[in-house]
């Protein structure tokens, strides 16, 4: 090279946003220990990975704090972040309420039928009782 002549930078994979740029957790408590941050090029850490031996057998990836879709190649697994929800929300307690109320009644329901059998009741009295078929209701509720 002369001294007239400039080197001309070369950005790497980092710097032109091909792949996220690994910053380490610092060492610290035992639950930082080996964690990774992925920025991207404006600094934004996008996720938090690490492998952990599992309980059984082999290695559990751990990913947290995922910014955006996360698609791994090679496999079928497709993460996503975790939608944010406002737990507080009416729309939202509204419906965790009529899930549980489903369940209740949905319980309830098996009760009853299980009740009616148990007393003698036919299926055609069941059925009739539930708005259906003496078959409908059998299929649905004969497993008991």
């Amino acid at each position: 090279m002369t001294p007239r002549e400039t080197p001309t930078y070369e950005p790497t994979h980092y710097d032109a946003g091909w792949r996220l740029k690994p910053r380490p957790w610092p060492v610290g408590p035992s639950e930082s220990y080996g964690k990774v941050d992925f920025d991207d090029r404006e600094g934004n850490s996008v996720l938090t990975l690490y492998i952990q031996r599992a309980p059984e057998e082999g290695y559990v990836l751990h990913v947290e704090h995922l910014a955006a879709p996360l698609r791994v190649d090679g496999t079928l697994l497709r993460l996503s972040p975790v939608p944010s929800v406002d737990r507080e929300a009416a729309a939202y307690r509204r419906i965790s309420a009529a899930r549980t109320a489903a369940a209740k009644a949905e319980a309830e329901l098996d009760a009853a039928v299980s009740a009616a059998r148990a007393k003698g009741d036919s299926w055609e009295v069941i059925g009739a009782a539930l708005g259906t078929s003496a078959r409908a209701a059998r299929e649905r509720f004969g497993h008991h």
